[in-house]
């Protein structure tokens, strides 16, 4: 009777532990070789990272890959309840909550045309970007283009990662800013020939990048607290 009751009591306790599954949260992200993409071993080397975490802390996640500036509006507006990667800024930190333990340090370097510029380019800020008189390519709605007026320099905006690097490499812009590793990848991987009309320069700024957890959410402050608590 006993080892009956044994026996049962452990099939209940194994039924009980496979009815619990992780609760699924979904997250906004764009396309950002090599640490997000659908296509990307494990979705990208962030995403990853992103997974890791929140499954620690009892989670499952799923990505609605999008254009940035929808991810990061409709994740503001608490129709997701994460984004990711970004760094900190004043407003953003108005829309979001930051965790203290980021994704991971970046670089970020400018990229120029080496068919402007065949002997090299040496410029490490953006005021010699104004000095040397050089113009800018850009993607809007980046750091980089509030950085840029208020330098006084006019950046040639365009939608696009791929229209941006274009106009590079045809030498219809000077520079381009982007991080070090998916610039390197992207001319690699996508302008193929066109990789030897690309050169780069030391770096322009370190940066922290970040999951963020919107605060029109009601579960924005919770996870973000989670983050934290499994990445210590």
């Amino acid at each position: 009777m006993k080892t009956g009751y044994l026996i049962s009591a452990f099939f209940l306790s194994v039924g009980m532990a496979s009815s619990v599954q992780a609760e699924t949260i979904t997250i906004a992200a764009g396309d950002w070789a090599p640490y997000i993409g659908e296509a990307l071993p494990d979705n990208g080397t962030h995403t990853k990272r992103v997974r890791e975490v929140m499954k620690a802390a009892g989670y499952d996640i799923e990505l609605e890959y999008m254009p940035w500036k929808r991810s990061y509006e409709l994740a503001k507006k608490g129709d997701y309840v994460a984004t990711f990667s970004w760094s900190y800024t004043d407003e953003r930190g108005a829309d979001f909550h930051f965790p203290q333990e980021p994704l991971e340090e970046h670089y970020d370097v400018f990229f120029y045309s080496k068919s402007k510029h065949p002997n090299g380019l040496s410029v490490n800020s953006i005021s010699e970007v104004k000095e040397l008189g050089l113009k800018p390519v850009g993607l809007a709605g980046y750091w980089y283009e509030k950085a840029f007026a208020d330098a006084g320099v006019e950046m040639h905006t365009v939608t696009s990662t791929e229209a941006a690097w274009r106009l590079l490499e045809a030498g219809r812009a000077d520079v381009m800013i982007e991080n070090e590793i998916a610039g390197e990848a992207y001319v690699r991987d996508v302008l193929g020939e066109g990789e030897q009309s690309i050169g780069k320069t030391g770096v322009l700024r370190s940066v922290a990048m970040h999951i963020l957890f919107s605060k029109a959410h009601p579960d924005g402050e919770a996870l973000r607290d989670a983050w934290d608590a499994n990445t210590k």
